[in-house]
């Protein structure tokens, strides 16, 4: 009887692990039928889809066919996230490409499709990917990974070889703080005169505010609160960037183009044309250097490399500067799921990549794998650290009404110029923009409300005509 019990047992504990063996096996997407497959897709516009991906993906999946909704529209909106959560909802797409701070909004409403299990599933290779970046995405998803990001962006430390040697200066590094920069640029103060004036920093736009900016960029100084709904400027962290912003711009150490030269760009950029010892720029800047004498016959040749851009000496290997513009995701409330993964993961795959690494227009591939050297220049700066992982810090909040940046950018430039001209302290300075800027910032959000109330109420008097006709 004893015996008869534990065979029951033992084919009872047989049938239960077979059980839990298919359960395990089960996938977590049904396979595509026969290859086939229908996948609306969010993208710039149908042209250029089809030219970066689509024509590529159905060399490999012939049977998908792709409906494309395009966002050209959008860029003409008074509020872009609003007016694309609205096409979203019209069109409802299988699979989005959004920016991050729209990912971040996305994922934390509930409208993404977690990738975790899919890709665990399918042993989707995450390790080539550039150090840092899965958790950046992560870090936007609470946690989970709901999208991927095939290229970036990211802006490095130029310097001119030659104007460091010939004034016996020694070169930049990687990992340098903005006070490093900023104090190898005073060291070229005085030098030539006129026409001939070199200077140790060129500020790639005409504006005060655009340097400060940087600098806090960089920093761990919280701008707003958790909310967007309160300035935190008036703290000593604030009052250090401001000084060392104005003390470097008062110095001449940083050249500032008169309002109206940036428009002119390449025209007048004094590192292009030999004179700046260092400025900040993306990749596309590299190409631009060696091609300056093709049409600018005077031009001068001299010899150039970047370092990273300037770091947070509190998290040294973590950069500011990188920038994914394009994350692609899958709708949670996709049909089609299973064929947007498939897109996805192409998008994201190695053969895109190598691909992508051949014509580079700015971006650069996240999987490390296809990286290559840029005008001759090793790429090992571009990938040397870690996007931030927070977003938390910084000049942006999410929360804050695009509307007031504009104003507050003018207050801000106010603010340092005040500081500079020695009108007012940097105490002062500060504690007046920390007012200003917190009365700006309080009726921008007030504005915003009455806004989405007005259009709330357009849109239900225009749904109940609808229903009286």
């Amino acid at each position: 009887m004893r015996w008869k019990f534990w065979k029951l047992s033992a084919l009872l504990l047989a049938a239960m692990l077979l059980v839990s063996g298919c359960l395990g096996d089960k996938p977590v997407l049904e396979p595509l039928e026969e290859g086939k497959g229908k996948i609306k897709v969010l993208y710039y516009s149908e042209e250029s889809f089809y030219r970066q991906y689509g024509n590529y993906f159905n060399i490999k999946f012939p049977d998908i066919e792709f409906e494309v909704v395009g966002m050209e529209d959008l860029y003409s909106s008074d509020d872009y996230q609003e007016a694309l959560k609205k096409m979203v909802e019209k069109h409802k797409p299988d699979v989005m490409l959004l920016s991050e701070d729209i990912f971040e909004t996305f994922a934390e409403d509930g409208k993404l499709y977690g990738l975790d299990d899919i890709i665990a599933q399918e042993k989707f290779d995450l390790e080539d990917f550039m150090p840092g970046l899965i958790e950046r995405i992560k870090s936007k998803g609470g946690g989970k990974l709901y999208g991927l990001a095939p290229s970036f962006y990211t802006r490095v430390l130029y310097y001119n070889e030659d104007l460091f040697k010939e004034h016996h200066i020694e070169l930049p590094n990687n990992k340098m703080s903005w006070k490093d920069v900023l104090d190898l640029a005073r060291r070229f103060s005085g030098i030539g005169s006129g026409e001939d004036q070199v200077y140790g920093y060129y500020q790639e736009y005409g504006n005060m505010s655009n340097l400060f900016q940087d600098i806090v960029s960089s920093s761990s100084l919280k701008q707003f609160d958790a909310k967007g709904e309160k300035l935190l400027i008036n703290a000593d962290g604030w009052k250090q960037a401001f000084t060392l912003a104005t003390d470097a711009l008062r110095s001449k150490a940083v050249y500032m183009p008169p309002k109206g030269e940036e428009a002119q760009f390449m025209n007048n950029n004094l590192f292009v044309q030999g004179k700046a010892a260092m400025m900040m720029s993306g990749t596309w800047l590299a190409q631009e250097i060696d091609n300056r004498s093709t049409y600018d016959k005077k031009a001068k040749k001299f010899a150039w490399n970047f370092v990273t851009g300037p770091i947070d000496p509190s998290s040294p290997d973590e950069s500011a500067y990188v920038n994914l513009s394009e994350i692609y995701t899958v709708s949670a409330d996709s049909a089609n799921k299973r064929a947007a993964w498939e897109f996805v993961k192409f998008v994201n795959g190695n053969e895109m990549a190598k691909a992508a690494s051949r014509s580079m227009m700015g971006s650069l591939p996240t999987r490390m794998k296809y990286k290559k050297d840029i005008a001759g220049k090793s790429s090992d700066p571009l990938y040397m650290l870690k996007p931030k992982s927070s977003s938390a810090y910084g000049w942006w909040n999410k929360h804050v009404p695009s509307a007031f940046y504009s104003t507050y950018d003018g207050m801000v430039q106010q603010a340092l110029e005040a500081v500079i001209e020695k009108k007012k302290s940097v105490d002062e300075a500060v504690a007046e923009l920390e007012a200003k800027g917190q009365a700006a910032l309080t009726k921008a959000h007030e504005d915003e409300k009455a806004r989405k109330a007005k259009e709330k109420g357009n849109e239900s008097s225009s749904t109940g005509n609808g229903k009286s006709g």
